[in-house]
């Protein structure tokens, strides 16, 4: 058991490797099964007492698509992000979080066209065992509705502000 003392340590670690998550698209139609890792930070809180890590995330989720079939006309993006932790060797999801953005006309128009881009942020604190840990975020596509041109989750960056003691 490590002998906790009263002073106080924060550090910040920014996030390495920062993907952009560019989603295949076939016909117009957004290929299932698709999930991308962001970007990971490092932290190391092997000698401190009672870490805690504030993990922050930002991103811009950029679509593109349409509908013009039928009378009603429907474009839905459903993506999940996953905050995931790994400990010596094992991996935890320790937090999800959803993104749903849906547009649905019922009127007498021809088609329905939308392209967005929009800010995507998240914060979650963890408080974690002294120990040398990743995390990393993923983003997994779960359901869409539309004709689409382009689907991309990018300019991810990933950040986490520990604080312990010596």
């Amino acid at each position: 058991m490590q002998n906790c003392s009263r002073a106080h340590t924060l550090f910040l670690e920014c996030g390495i490797n920062p993907q952009d998550a560019i989603f295949e698209i076939e016909n117009g139609c957004v290929e299932k099964c698709q999930s991308f890792v962001l970007s990971r930070v490092l932290v190391d809180a092997a000698n401190l007492c009672r870490p805690v890590v504030k993990i922050d995330f930002s991103s811009i989720i950029f679509f593109e698509a349409e509908d013009d079939r039928g009378s009603e006309h429907e474009v839905k993006v459903d993506l999940i992000f996953k905050l995931i932790r790994t400990c010596e060797g094992h991996s935890e999801c320790i937090q999800t979080w959803r993104y749903l953005n849906e547009f649905e006309i019922k009127n007498d128009i021809d088609e329905l066209e939308i392209e967005i881009s929009t800010p995507f942020a998240v914060s979650f604190c963890d408080r974690t065992c002294p120990k040398c840990c990743e995390y990393r975020i993923e983003v997994e596509g779960k359901d869409f509705k539309g004709e689409f041109e382009a689907l991309r989750v990018v300019s991810p960056d990933l950040s986490a502000l520990v604080q312990g003691t010596i």
